[in-house]
């Protein structure tokens, strides 16, 4: 008996007949032991039933994990005082490794780059820390592998008739060079310009008649802002998308805020693929609708640490480390990966995973009010984005009918003397109408207590006193950079 599962026809597959596939291999993995032909067939199994083979996995991701750390050892400088001989690294030993932190990439790029690939292209990170670009060498091998890897998945997939018809954005694409075959045809746009959009919007609208795939265009990949912008300009003209033509949305880049998830996926008809990735390795977290968190692919070994004492947290609150795993990550070495962004992991009963990962914000962009609590501005950002009195700033489009729509809310908090103090820039002067500015107030501390974490409303609620609104005229925050949220 046989079945047909993410593309690949496989024998009845369960976790115990997993488990057995995962022992016949080598304790010690070797780079031949794991190609494209052997993890394919058992990571169809992972991301089509994440919870249903999650403990089966765990001894082949300590397996890749210690691949990982060996090869790292020996073929990347900076890792070279790493112990591994009579060691086998796990997850449960993984602490033992300092992390690295973003500020060692510019630092020891060099050291960091395995000796044993080979350069195949760049891409890079676009500074959003406030540090400069990054670039990140990837090698032809990896290319390589993943491309095999991933037409091995998608093998059945290909039998498709007709193929599928996209849109990618490419210009935020973090230089991501690198093509994943796909079972489509992708249009390349740029929806940070008016062209962008407006091409965006008459490819939607059209009929193409390329042999073998759709007429229309079902598939949209891009950034959470690009979907924003595009989502306006189409309700401003009128625009209608019909029921049932996009099969798939996907978006990357930035929190998306629920008031404007909700809000799309109505006008859109589907629901909105959210992830989180990073420029500095392949694999990231995929938001789920069913726990409002995200599950991590197991391409990647996610770890919370302790913000006080960097100890590993089971769950909790904390900063989020990624450890990307050989073969999937090559040149580029990455172990205990500190991501530099706050985040809370819970249990939960969730299919897709039993952690659920929810990201507050950056910590460069958090602020610590107590000692184990913090504030972070993306999660302070999603909660008021829905309160249109709140001004935004010129997102310097010169299509729509009312520019300053789409961005975020221009609002700044700082800590002053044990106080925490929020400062919002109205779309009018609260001085000439104070009654309406008293509103604005009451409506932003309700979005607080609906949307931000338990932990940050418990806390307001004890110190009502330290907390010191303050609202002025248009124009008059100072400068804001929306890139670091």
């Amino acid at each position: 008996m046989r079945l047909v599962c993410t593309g690949i026809v496989l024998p009845i597959m369960n976790p115990d007949i997993f488990l057995e596939h995962i022992q016949q291999l080598p304790d010690k993995l070797a780079p031949e032991d794991v190609g494209s032909h052997v993890l394919a067939p058992l990571f169809s199994h992972i991301i089509a039933e994440p919870l249903k083979y999650e403990q089966a996995f765990a001894p082949l991701r300590d397996k890749l994990l210690d691949l990982t750390v060996r090869m790292a050892q020996m073929h990347a400088p900076y890792y070279k005082n790493i112990p591994t001989e009579g060691i086998c690294w796990s997850l449960e030993r993984l602490s033992e490794i300092t992390p690295i932190r973003k500020s060692d990439l510019y630092e020891h790029q060099k050291e960091i780059l395995s000796a044993i690939t080979t350069f195949g292209f760049v891409s890079f990170t676009t500074g959003t820390t406030n540090q400069p670009p990054l670039l990140i060498e990837r090698s032809q091998e990896e290319q390589l592998y993943l491309q095999n890897f991933f037409n091995l998945l998608q093998s059945k997939a290909h039998e498709i008739d007709p193929k599928p018809l996209g849109i990618a954005e490419g210009s935020m694409n973090h230089g991501s060079v690198l093509r994943l075959p796909g079972v489509g045809y992708s249009f390349m746009i740029e929806l940070t310009k008016d062209y962008g959009i407006i091409r965006t919007a008459w490819l939607l609208q059209n009929e193409f008649h390329f042999k073998g795939y759709e007429s229309k265009v079902s598939h949209l990949q891009t950034t959470v802002m690009g979907l924003c912008y595009l989502h306006q300009y189409l309700v401003e003209n009128n625009i209608e998308i019909p029921k049932g033509q996009l099969n798939n949305i996907t978006v990357f880049g930035w929190p998306i805020p629920k008031s404007r998830r909700k809000k799309m996926e109505s006008f859109f008809g589907i629901s909105i693929n959210d992830n989180y990735s990073m420029s500095e390795m392949f694999g990231g977290a995929r938001y789920c609708h069913d726990c409002d968190g995200y599950h991590f692919d197991p391409f990647v070994v996610p770890e919370l640490i302790d913000l006080n004492t960097g100890e590993t947290l089971s769950e909790g609150t904390g900063e989020l480390l990624l450890t990307p795993l050989f073969p999937f990550t090559q040149r580029f070495v990455l172990l205990r990966y500190r991501t530099g962004d706050l985040v809370d992991v819970v249990k939960t009963n969730c299919p897709k995973g039993s952690l659920a990962y929810r990201f507050r914000g950056r910590l460069k962009r958090c602020l610590k009010i107590e000692d184990s609590t913090y504030l972070g501005e993306a999660e302070m950002a999603k909660a008021i984005d829905e309160i249109e009195a709140i001004n935004r700033a010129d997102t310097h489009f010169r299509i729509f009918e009312d520019n300053n729509k789409n961005n975020w809310p221009l609002f700044k908090m700082k800590l002053d003397k044990g106080n925490l103090i929020l400062r919002f820039e109205l779309a009018f002067d609260p001085e000439t109408d104070p009654s309406k500015t008293e509103a604005v107030k009451k409506r932003i501390q309700k979005k607080i207590d609906e949307e931000l974490p338990d932990s940050i409303t418990s806390w307001m609620h004890q110190n009502s006193e330290k907390i010191i609104f303050q609202f002025i005229p248009p124009n008059t925050l100072e400068g804001r950079d929306y890139w670091n949220l």
